[in-house]
């Protein structure tokens, strides 16, 4: 595979026309917010390529025609030291996926996605409803030192996602509702791009199903207007309390599609299968 200098990643931009889903992550490389790697399998007008984000999330783009390129694929994502300890494999299509999965079969996990399209009319009514935030609540913007504090409590993985609290107040946003200084429920752009910012939202398990997650994700949504970038959702296609947080918040189901997941520790992969239902544990 070729890798691309990041001045030239613009050039696989006509990959990514006219796709089924939003492939943020793959735009937050080429638009250079978050770190990765372009491989293509020609540099001057290529026809396929793999997008990695340093977070572990790849994006397979164009057509599968060149046979060399995808035994390299293949090679790339056989090889453990090439990722962080996982990575997801989207691809622009199902038939691109498919002989991906075909070849990997043992070795990772086919798993789908739901995707939405927000619809501003919908949220309007949302926001037009809600009921005010309580008394023992504050909504914060997340700052640098509430990031440190939220990878360091929350989630660890954001200092792969982002780099630094640096990068995140420069490329990205957060909004959290907090009581005493202690997190309540956060969202967070996962991943921004191509004019889009992947929506995450986390809440604590003491505070769910209280409408918190809502009030988050609609602060998050109102800095995305403000902003002009359009925020976009997805989740695991098993995941009903989070499909209906997405309608709750004015997001529209498009369709599912596949992926391909793969993690070193089999226990994390077992216990997902479990909590989203699947049957099996392994791509057949």
């Amino acid at each position: 595979m070729i890798t691309l200098v990041q001045a030239d990643y613009t050039r696989v931009l006509p990959l990514l026309r006219n796709l089924a889903f939003i492939p943020v992550s793959a735009y937050s490389v080429i638009n250079h917010t978050q770190s990765g790697i372009v491989f293509v399998d020609n540099e001057m007008d290529p026809t396929c390529s793999l997008i990695v984000n340093s977070y572990g999330v790849y994006f397979l783009a164009g057509s599968g025609d060149n046979e060399l390129f995808m035994n390299e694929v293949i090679a790339y994502l056989l090889n453990p030291q090439n990722h962080p300890n996982y990575y997801d494999l989207y691809a622009s299509t199902s038939d691109l996926l498919q002989p991906i999965s075909d070849r990997l079969a043992g070795k990772t996990v086919l798993l789908h996605r739901s995707s939405f399209s927000f619809d501003l009319s919908k949220f309007h009514n949302l926001r037009n409803s809600l009921h005010k935030l309580p008394e023992q609540f504050v909504m914060r913007r997340m700052d640098g030192r509430l990031f440190d504090k939220y990878q360091h409590e929350l989630d660890s993985s954001y200092q792969s996602l982002w780099g630094s609290s640096k990068d995140f107040m420069d490329h990205g946003f957060g909004y959290c509702i907090m009581k005493d200084d202690q997190f309540v429920s956060v969202c967070n752009a996962m991943f921004v791009g191509g004019g889009y910012a992947d929506i995450d939202i986390v809440t604590v398990d003491d505070y769910q199903k209280q409408g918190l997650a809502t009030l988050t994700g609609v602060s998050f949504i109102e800095h995305c207007l403000n902003y002009n970038l359009i925020p976009n959702y997805n989740c695991d296609a098993g995941n009903q309390r989070s499909i209906q947080l997405a309608r709750k918040l004015g997001f529209i189901h498009n369709h599912d599609y596949p992926m391909l997941w793969w993690h070193q520790d089999q226990s994390i992969i077992d216990d997902y299968l479990t909590r989203f239902n699947y049957s099996n544990s392994a791509t057949d």
